[in-house]
């Protein structure tokens, strides 16, 4: 009996993990192409801000009531 549960319950383990690591993958595919579109991006909000400057620049640069 607690060997089945034993089995059961690193079964459900693994499956988590896997989920947990498939949204993992997911949301870092996502973060990169959001990246790809701002790196891309033509219009003037682009073309004002730099891509790479540091966040707290980035922040104000994108919050105009600051």
């Amino acid at each position: 009996m607690l060997r089945d549960q034993m089995i059961t319950f690193l079964e459900a383990a693994v499956v988590f993990l896997m989920l947990t690591n498939a949204m993992s993958i997911a949301a870092a595919t996502y973060a990169l192409v959001v990246l790809a579109q701002r790196a891309t991006r033509t219009d003037s909000r682009a073309a004002k801000h730099e891509l790479f400057m540091p966040l707290p620049r980035w922040l104000r640069a994108t919050n105009p009531t600051q």
